[in-house]
């Protein structure tokens, strides 16, 4: 059908050049017919013309053209197809000895046909344009604003009215630059500056924002969302220009306005060549690459270019996916399909399977993410924390130890610090046995402490949009309850930066930036569902659960915390922990899990001998608060 219709719009083109011919003889004639012998002589060579105009056509793809979407690009063509045509056909016919003519006939027939041609394409469009204008007045189309009249804003400003899937009735453009005010972009006003965000919703009766402005900084952007936000419409965030002019379209670049938006993170400056020297033509291992942490670890390092990148995990569903995500990728162009990613299958629990795994491939580099990270799921099940997040990774340290692994870097918890869980007490056991390790070996040993990351698997974030997408309550365990948070590549950003840093025996402890009150945080996820809070859904409290805490930590007040090249990350210098205090430490949790039916009781007992601060609150009183001393 498009084949078809492309052939008869390319035929109404030819019989335009045509018709222009017998134009241009009338208008240089002074308007007369009476010398008929031209227009006889230019009757008999059509079919010259014809192929000729044909031919420069279809070279110049007029014929591709798409009628209700002409662009300056396009008229471009247009002319110099319409020039070339003509002088072709002059040279040609002077070639041929025809009858002398006047030359300013194929003077004037060029300009016709490039007047006519382009007076037809531009008219497809503004019909269109009006068509759609008179569509928008309609009362389901969402009167909207654009903050950004930049290149950026004009892109979108196209795209939303000219394409009918948008039901979007364009009122004006919002920016930052106070000089633009009052100024039109494409005959769409400038209403204001981004000060105005409140004002100009609430007098022109705004219902969608689209924010524009992906050049600007983060800082900059959450001040503008955060007035978007309060306004109470629906805001969508255009991501970046870049993907708008690629193959996933401006459709793809929109996205909803979200909490990670609201919360406010500095930008990260990361040195990227350090990273590169870490990572490129290396073997790198990840463990949990199939976690929230593990699969980002992998989406990041496979980007610097590693000759093996080991994809190690017991769930083979998310190792299935990771993998598939990487063929796509790779079949995309988007990856070099000269780098190996490989899935295992196996449990860091399993010594002898680990030991073959690092005979088999030799890493050079591992991150170590696998972990029983659920803080009530551990009080219940002390054993499987004791049995995965500390036996388990004993085996990997002392393997790594083994096959002379360049760094091995685990990823630890702000529960670790003064734990009151049993998650938090194997992870800051964790960091003892990485402190204990042999300064002199040839393994770099450190660990990586941060809080929460937004939207991880079991986290706070898809909790609330569960309970939000069910009509509520969303429930919090105390409404003065604190957390941390950051954003997954950011948290794993910062990881790979702490990870060059590595002396041996180190913690890293990253920013988490100012922390944030739960109940904000639910009351604003509310609001950007669209609803009330405490109107149409409600936020009630139950208790804190077993192990949690109402303010977490960064780090322990006896250890000595320096800044780093990069101010979002800071270290811990190491503490002096000998290798036969851990292993006597090792020996009596081994001797406790081993027994037959053993308590839960019995294990944390141990774990609080063992653990410098750990305080069990396994019935989830409110009895610990964070220390004064924090990270600026």
């Amino acid at each position: 059908m498009d084949k078809i219709k492309n052939g008869l719009l390319l035929m109404l083109d030819l019989l335009v050049v045509v018709i222009s011919y017998f134009i241009a003889v009338w208008i240089r004639m002074d308007l007369s017919f009476r010398v008929l012998a031209f227009y006889q002589l230019f009757v008999g060579k059509i079919w010259l013309i014809l192929i000729v105009y044909f031919v420069v056509f279809k070279l110049l793809r007029i014929d591709k053209s798409i009628r209700n979407m002409a662009s300056v690009d396009e008229a471009v063509r247009i002319s110099v197809a319409g020039a070339l045509g003509a002088f072709i056909t002059y040279a040609i016919l002077l070639a041929i000895n025809f009858t002398p003519i006047p030359r300013s006939i194929y003077l004037i027939q060029a300009i016709i046909v490039i007047l006519s041609m382009e007076f037809m394409r531009f008219s497809f469009r503004i019909y269109q344009m009006m068509q759609i204008k008179s569509q928008t007045l309609g009362d389901d189309y969402a009167r909207t604003i654009i903050i950004g009249a930049g290149a950026a804003g004009l892109m979108l400003m196209k795209e939303i009215t000219s394409n009918k899937i948008y039901k979007n009735r364009l009122v004006g453009f919002i920016d930052d630059d106070k000089s633009k005010v009052g100024k039109s972009v494409n005959g769409i006003k400038v209403l204001g500056t981004t000060d105005d965000v409140g004002a100009i919703v609430n007098t022109q009766q705004i219902e969608m924002i689209y924010v524009a402005m992906p050049s600007v900084s983060l800082a900059e952007q959450k001040q503008i969302l955060e007035k978007c936000y309060e306004t109470g419409c629906k805001v969508q965030v255009l991501t970046s220009t870049k993907d708008m002019i690629s193959s996933q379209g401006i459709k793809r670049s929109l996205r909803e306005i979200g909490i990670e938006d609201l919360l406010g993170r500095q930008s990260i400056a990361l040195d990227n060549a350090v990273i590169q020297d870490l990572i490129r033509d290396k073997t790198i291992l990840v463990t949990g690459a199939a976690g929230s942490i593990g699969s980002e670890l992998c989406r990041q390092i496979i980007l610097h270019h590693p000759k093996v990148l080991l994809l190690v995990d017991i769930n083979e569903n998310g190792l299935y996916d990771l993998q598939q995500e990487f063929n796509m990728m790779v079949r995309d162009g988007h990856l070099d399909a000269s780098i190996r990613f490989i899935p295992l299958i196996t449990s860091i629990r399993d010594l002898a399977s680990i030991d073959r795994l690092f005979a088999t491939y030799r890493p050079e580099v591992v991150f170590h993410a696998a972990a029983h990270k659920h803080v009530p799921l551990m009080e219940d099940a002390p054993i499987e924390a004791v049995k995965n997040n500390i036996f388990g990774t004993h085996n990997l340290l002392m393997t790594a130890e083994k096959y002379g692994v360049s760094r091995f870097v685990s990823i630890s918890t702000d529960k670790a610090v003064n734990p009151t869980n049993v998650m938090g007490a194997t992870k800051r056991f964790v960091e003892k046995m990485i402190q204990s390790m042999d300064p002199t070996s040839k393994t770099k040993f450190v660990a990586v402490r941060f809080g929460n990351v937004l939207g991880s698997n079991g986290s706070i974030i898809p909790l609330f949009k569960k309970q939000i997408a069910n009509g509520g309550p969303l429930t919090l365990t105390d409404k003065n309850i604190i957390r941390y948070f950051m954003t997954i590549p950011e948290a794993v950003s910062l990881v790979l930066q702490a990870a060059t840093y590595a002396q041996g025996g180190e913690i890293f402890v990253l920013d988490m930036g100012q922390p944030v009150k739960i109940l904000d945080l639910a009351e604003k996820m509310i609001r950007l569902a669209g609803y009330v809070p405490y109107q149409d859904i409600q936020i009630k409290e139950i208790g804190l659960r077993p192990g949690e805490k109402l303010y977490e930590e960064l780090h322990l007040n006896k250890e000595d915390v320096s800044t780093t090249p990069n101010n979002l990350i800071f270290v811990t210098h190491p503490l002096s922990l000998s290798k036969d205090q851990i292993s006597s430490e090792l020996n009596q949790l081994k001797s406790v899990i081993d027994q037959p039916l053993v308590s839960d009781d019995a294990i944390v007992e141990v774990l609080t001998k063992v653990v410098d601060n750990y305080h069990p609150n396994r019935k989830g009183v409110a009895s610990h608060v964070r220390d004064s001393e924090t990270l600026d």
